[in-house]
């Protein structure tokens, strides 16, 4: 009888234990896929335009500015809370992003851009 009842018992928690393997190998199979390689948006400055001029991104994602113009741009926040270098013709500006913002050129004042953030 006694034997008997090791064995339920070790039986138990082997059960116990693979169960237990089970899941936690699903769970961190499940947490690695929901982990996103962030996007790459490209702006492309050319004409004395920002294009697309607003673009919407998510969370994390990589805006790429490209200046496709003969002639210099940057890109500065509208608070100038950052900036840009100066781009040549084919220099790019490239920002991880964490929140809305809008931005100019403060080279070319006229030219105006906007990134929002979306769920």
């Amino acid at each position: 009888m006694k034997t008997v009842r090791k064995s339920i018992i070790a039986l138990t928690v082997f059960s116990i234990g693979l169960v237990t393997i089970f899941f936690l190998s699903t769970g961190f199979k499940k947490m690695e896929t929901n982990q996103k390689t962030p996007t790459t948006h490209i702006v492309t400055i050319y004409q004395m335009k920002f294009d697309p001029e607003n673009i919407k991104v998510k969370k994390g994602d990589i805006v790429e500015w490209v200046n496709k113009d003969f002639v210099p741009h940057d890109v500065t926040e509208i608070d100038k809370k950052w900036t840009s270098k100066p781009l040549k013709q084919d220099d790019t500006f490239s920002k991880v992003i964490t929140k809305d913002f809008n931005y100019f050129c403060s080279i070319h004042l006229v030219m105006k851009g906007s990134v929002t953030v979306t769920n």
